[in-house]
């Protein structure tokens, strides 16, 4: 191993993981701990550069904060990195890199957000409504499409955007998008599923509905909120409606039918 003129006895001692890297990007020298924390020795790494060590190790040369290095036999690290310049004994550069291991902390958030999504993923209801979420209205859609190929049956999405009453494109609060959610929900019959699409956005799934019969009833729900149907909203805004609504045609998938009522709004 090089020599090198600073207090060498010191770093070797430091529980903290320690690499030097000369003016010809080349490591010099490493601590104990970075030899315990790469499962390396330091013939492995001393007097090597970026072109002479294996591929998952080129990370140690990179310019970040945080290093992933991945390890043959040996899985994968997480380093958190601090670079100091210093000069040694006889005035050339040094690069000192400190390095701490965050793999566990970094595994662990992985695995959290996983099990978060897979959370997500199985949730089914609309936290502020309660009733159909993205996910389940999706496949509510195609349950029923699934059934009209197979023998016919009429179908028909809607959709329903509520909007805010001075015609900008502010978000309603809650309480108008909760007021009106319930609303939907009773004017629609049993066999109709209804479902937050998005913030602001319900998708009706009909079936057993022409499109003449479906366009029918909302004009009746957009008129009947006009004129005061709405309750409980407490000086919050009056939402103001807008819907499209297109039947089901041979060929259409639920995303194709989904994207053809959203743009006939």
């Amino acid at each position: 191993m090089a020599e090198i003129s600073f207090n060498q006895a010191l770093f070797e001692a430091c529980p903290t993981g320690m690499l030097a890297i000369d003016e010809d990007v080349c490591i010099r020298w490493m601590n104990p701990a970075l030899e315990t924390m790469l499962n390396l020795s330091v013939d492995e790494l001393v007097g090597k550069d970026k072109n002479t060590l294996p591929e998952g190790l080129h990370a140690l040369f990179d310019e970040t904060d945080m290093l992933h290095l991945s390890l043959n036999g040996d899985g994968e690290r997480w380093l958190r990195r601090d670079v100091r310049q210093v000069e040694d004994g006889s005035q050339a550069t040094l690069w000192l890199h400190f390095y701490q291991d965050v793999s566990q902390q970094v595994m662990a958030q992985r695995e959290s957000e996983e099990l978060r999504k897979q959370v997500e993923d199985l949730t089914i209801t609309d936290e502020l409504t309660r009733m159909s979420n993205r996910r389940a209205i999706i496949q509510a859609l195609d349950a029923q499409v699934t059934r009209s190929r197979r023998y016919g049956n009429l179908l028909t999405l809607s959709a329903m955007r509520l909007t805010h009453p001075d015609g900008t494109d502010q978000s309603l609060p809650d309480q108008s998008i909760l007021v009106m959610s319930q609303y939907l929900r009773e004017r629609l019959r049993w066999a109709d599923v209804i479902g937050r699409f998005e913030n602001q956005l319900f998708l009706l799934v009909m079936p057993e509905t022409s499109i003449e019969d479906a366009e029918n009833l909302l004009q009746q729900i957009v008129q009947e909120c006009q004129e005061g149907a709405l309750k409980d909203l407490a000086g919050h805004p009056v939402p103001v409606l807008k819907f499209g609504v297109s039947e089901w045609m041979k060929g259409d998938d639920p995303q194709r039918l989904i994207t053809r009522t959203i743009e006939s709004i």
